[in-house]
């Protein structure tokens, strides 16, 4: 086999070697596979130049003709191999990744029956995240909201067993997100900001 056949092989060697498998794609961070799409074509178009001017360079300096060519193929070859392994690795993580976007979470129906909900669970519900499940942008910005809209007194809390009218005002200007709310009290503040989350939906 000459060296030109031994680079390639060489190159398609790595290129299985290090091409992750379908379920490894899921790992592939979106904003690395997102540069892979103008890496791929300006891999080539680097490679394709520096190759060209390369062996035009070694046999204007007298270097062996036949030899220029051979390194500068081998180099081609060595470049291709490298963008079909990026193309292969987008290829496969792609679908993972949209799966991953397009997935929108449940929450149980359960929660339609519940009475009494705490800022927490009220501000995932709105977004249909199940309560307990890991806060996102959206979850703590309705959070805030919830919040603010108890000390501005536009929604009323829920007075513990045993809690004195003293602690549930300090609780009402100072709100947290285990502060409890009644269910009615949400459907009319929702209603007055023109809103209906379907968690409040009869």
């Amino acid at each position: 086999m000459d060296s030109s056949g031994a680079s390639i092989s060489a190159a398609t060697a790595a290129f299985e070697a290090n091409t992750p498998e379908p379920q490894a794609a899921q790992a592939v961070a979106p904003d690395f596979i997102a540069a892979q799409r103008p890496g791929v074509v300006a891999l080539l178009i680097a490679g394709v130049a520096v190759t060209g001017v390369g062996t035009i360079a070694a046999v204007a300096t007298g270097a062996n003709a036949a030899l220029a060519v051979l390194l500068g193929y081998s180099s081609l070859c060595a470049t291709a191999a490298m963008a079909l392994a990026l193309k292969k690795a987008e290829r496969v993580a792609s679908p993972a990744l949209q799966n991953t976007r397009v997935a929108s979470p449940e929450t149980s129906p359960a929660w339609k029956l519940v009475r009494t909900l705490t800022v927490s669970d009220v501000s995932r519900l709105w977004c249909d995240i199940e309560p307990g499940a890991t806060a996102t942008q959206e979850s703590m910005a309705w959070g805030r909201a919830l919040v603010d809209a108890i000390k501005r007194g536009e929604l009323r809390i829920v007075q513990k067993p045993g809690q004195s009218d003293e602690a549930v005002e300090r609780e009402r200007n100072a709100p947290h997100y285990m502060t409890q709310i009644e269910r009615d009290a949400l459907k009319a503040w929702a209603a007055q900001n023109g809103h209906a989350p379907a968690f409040l939906q009869d």
